[in-house]
């Protein structure tokens, strides 16, 4: 370790806040975690300045690229003193902070990271993708003699750089739990990253639904809210517990209750399908039914009360990822039942389900082909909103005064589409694929949707407005110098630097005019995009202008047809 053991590091924090209002006050928890995992890095620590307020960045900075000057965040420094610095940005979601910002926090760690015994910490959610974002360039660019910058993700994972000085870990189960206590639970993760699919699902023989709620993406996350929902039921009995799913669950249960059981060193198995292969209970233990979707509560209430016939002692409460809003069975002398999220079901009997009047086959929810969407599913999502006149993309004079707010459409059924959109771009391009879009709000909620499934390392590049408009007239040295020193130009280099794989996304496709304005400023940057893929595609083709197109549904021009 450079330096004497007797000349202790020097510890500053600064807690960044992305679209706060106002600075606000840093918790005594936070500040006590700062202080405990410079400890952990680094022998022996002075605390110099802890963080007392947040320094906030507004959103519309971020998505203008108008970040602030380094001195912002306050940091001294001094020749004579070994320094570890921490720069906590783990209080954002990941989605909320953008390339560019994060872009903006590297070179902040750079910038205080001059000489071999300065260390700069940055905590985030999640690690950057390797490759496709810039948040990497300057700190790998660091010289020889410069100091070290370690980037901490949630999980207490490090990815040092720069000066290799020599760092110990800190215990992961110890950071995790930390971590969550000043960020909150891995609850929201979960949900963030529940896909409710859509098609013709068969509940039972009485039952249909035109959704089915997919927790695959989020197994791990799920894993961790079961179990602390378990310890939390089962209290000081938890040790003498054994954990019970139905005969037939989904596999990312089955995973997620693996992992849990795991953790709590206690067994786990699935309940027979035949009655007369129960097994006799273990004396001395109680037993935990754990469920995929609790819906109608049919299977719910015939496999626990063939568990109470065959004498097993069954804990107050059983724990369901998702159950029906609409499920109400408390008090019927079966355990009630603790959800990770409660779930509009919409289920129709078979007598009324209008995807049965119309001999829709049922939709195999095991499979794993659901790219495109099928008619029903498009116009029962472009009915289900009041449509409105168009407010943006085209000039004022081209925009329709009808038409499906977007915004509304994703946040409703953006997992959902975002989902197919994935299938698509999963048979169009090679994984890790980018995605260029337009700066647009309701295309913006779709691409945070499959960021959160991909860990936040899913790169995306907004083009804007003002960016595309005449884009087709301009040469490309004149495009190009229209990005300089902007954020989205930034990160088009550094793409076409490293020869990235480029999806074009947007939310429709009227006319062709946006698309090919993102295709000109792609061009102009020497990257060819392996798809064009809007959602809705009012231009019916194969290809545009050499680019292959893969929408989710094809009609025909509305501007064509209802200018």
């Amino acid at each position: 370790m450079a330096g004497s053991p007797r000349r202790p590091w020097q510890l500053e924090t600064e807690v960044l806040r992305v679209g706060a209002l106002a600075a606000e006050p840093v918790e005594e928890a936070r500040r006590k975690f700062h202080e405990w995992l410079a400890r952990r890095l680094v022998n022996p620590v002075a605390v110099r300045r802890p963080a007392s307020f947040t320094r906030y960045i507004p959103a519309d900075d971020i998505r203008n690229s108008v970040l602030p000057s380094t001195e912002i965040l306050g940091f001294t420094t001094s020749a004579a003193d070994r320094e570890v610095k921490i720069i906590d940005c783990s209080g954002n979601r990941y989605a909320d902070m953008g390339e560019n910002f994060l872009h903006w926090v590297a070179l902040c760690a750079t910038k205080f990271a001059t000489r071999p015994d300065q260390l700069i910490v940055v905590l985030l959610p999640n690690f950057p993708h390797n490759t496709y974002s810039p948040f990497w360039t300057p700190i790998v660019d660091m010289p020889a003699d410069a100091g070290t910058v370690v980037v901490v993700n949630k999980a207490g994972q490090l990815e040092p750089h720069g000066h290799p000085l020599p760092l110990s870990s800190p215990d992961p189960e110890n950071f995790k739990a930390k971590y969550r206590g000043i960020n909150g639970t891995p609850r929201q993760d979960f949900e963030d990253k529940v896909i409710r699919r859509i098609g013709h699902f068969e509940i039972s023989e009485e039952y249909c639904s035109h959704f089915f709620f997919d927790g695959s993406r989020g197994e791990t996350e799920l894993a961790e809210v079961l179990h602390d929902t378990i310890v939390e039921v089962t209290g000081k009995r938890a040790a003498r517990t054994a954990l019970i799913v139905p005969p037939k669950t989904d596999s990312w249960m089955e995973g997620a209750v693996t992992a849990a059981a795991n953790r709590l060193n206690v067994p786990w198995s699935k309940w027979p399908d035949d009655p007369a292969k129960i097994p006799k209970p273990t004396p001395g233990t109680t037993y935990l039914f754990l469920l995929d979707f609790i819906n109608t509560g049919a299977t719910y209430t015939r496999v626990v009360q063939e568990a109470l016939d065959a004498d097993y002692k069954l804990h107050r409460y059983s724990i369901a990822a998702f159950k029906s809003a609409d499920f109400h069975r408390e008090g019927n002398g079966l355990p009630a039942v603790q959800h990770v999220q409660a779930v509009a079901a919409e289920r129709v009997s078979r007598e009324q389900c209008d995807q049965c009047a119309l001999r829709l086959p049922h939709t195999d929810k095991q499979r794993n082909d659901f790219a495109g969407l099928r008619s029903y599913d498009a116009w029962y999502i472009l009915t289900s909103v009041d449509w409105k006149p168009e407010v943006y993309g085209p000039p004022e004079a081209q925009r329709l005064l009808h038409f499906p707010p977007f915004a509304t459409i994703f946040a409703r059924f953006g997992d959902c589409l975002a989902y197919k959109l994935e299938k698509v771009m999963q048979d169009v391009a090679p994984p890790g694929v980018v995605i260029v879009c337009p700066e647009e709000p309701a295309v913006q909620l779709l691409i945070r949707r499959m960021q959160h499934w991909a860990d936040d390392r899913m790169v995306a590049v907004p083009l804007p407005r003002d960016a595309l408009t005449g884009a087709e007239g301009r040469t490309f040295a004149e495009i190009r110098h229209r990005a300089d020193g902007t954020g989205w130009g930034r990160q088009l280099e550094h793409l076409a630097h490293h020869q990235a794989s480029v999806v074009v996304l947007d939310e429709i496709n009227a006319s062709n005019a946006t698309a090919r304005q993102m295709l000109r400023v792609l061009k102009a940057f020497q990257i060819q995009p392996h798809a064009y893929t809007p959602i809705f595609n009012f231009v019916p083709a194969d290809q545009l202008d050499g680019v292959q197109i893969h929408s989710l549904y094809e009609i025909p021009s509305p501007r064509r047809v209802w200018s």
